[in-house]
């Protein structure tokens, strides 16, 4: 079971970006489990303690140049620290709700494969207190090589490197979109830009909130075609 003082903690904050973004006209959308329990729970999966957004890159970007003072008025503040932002309590910063971000992909494989192969090279370098046992001795190999390599860069440096190639097809205006902070698995799966163009409001606990009209290929990407069955663990699909 989750935590429901958490929960409660998280449905605020949840209420406040949504009230944000609706007062500045900016758009989001609810993503991984958090978008999965809308619609297979109508709220919170039962053990989660945690809640995730997505927004496109201009309605972050406006996010985060207008949300300061809202924010602060309702003692929360967008943390932009680490590779993936958070609007958090400023009173418990652990009390987080991460926002995810998408950039256009490249339009030439060959760019493609390149930018995802930097970005996955500076997660690794980003790496800190790594849990070595979670891998096998490959990836054990990877993760100390990369993260070993990230000690020569300062955590400001690394971040800015990978903010900007992240947003380095977005002057093209491609067809295809990806998440560009998000988890490893998923970098380089490609959304088509219908499927988050237009948002629907589903409910989420006492709330409704937004969601991509297409989110029901969007929890295929993520968790496979049967989605709909509970499952404790291993529950992302197999990419």
């Amino acid at each position: 079971m989750g935590n429901p003082v958490i929960k409660q903690q998280l449905l605020e904050i949840l209420k406040a970006i949504d009230a944000i973004c609706l007062k500045e006209g900016l758009s989001y959308m609810m993503t991984f489990g958090t978008l999965l329990g809308a619609v297979r729970e109508k709220g919170f999966i039962e053990w989660d303690d945690d809640a995730d957004l997505m927004m496109l890159r201009k309605d972050y970007n406006a996010f985060e140049a207008r949300c300061q003072g809202h924010l602060a008025e309702l003692g929360l503040f967008l943390d932009r620290s680490e590779r993936v932002p958070n609007v958090a309590l400023v009173e418990d910063p652990s009390i987080m709700v991460d926002l995810c971000i998408l950039d256009a992909l490249p339009k030439k494989p060959l760019h493609r494969k390149w930018q995802n192969f930097e970005l996955k090279l500076l997660q690794g370098m980003m790496k800190k207190d790594v849990d070595y046992a979670q891998y096998d001795s490959v990836g054990k190999l990877l993760v100390f090589g990369t993260s070993t390599l990230g000690k020569f860069m300062t955590d400001a440096a690394k971040l800015k490197t990978y903010m900007r190639i992240s947003q380095r097809a977005n002057v093209g205006g491609a067809d295809e979109l990806f998440m560009s902070n998000g988890l490893y698995r998923f970098i380089g799966i490609p959304f088509k830009k219908e499927l988050v163009a237009e948002t629907v409001r589903l409910p989420f606990e006492d709330l409704e909130l937004l969601a991509p009209a297409g989110w029901d290929q969007v929890l295929r990407l993520f968790f496979g075609n049967d989605y709909m069955t509970p499952k404790r663990e291993n529950y992302y699909a197999e990419i």
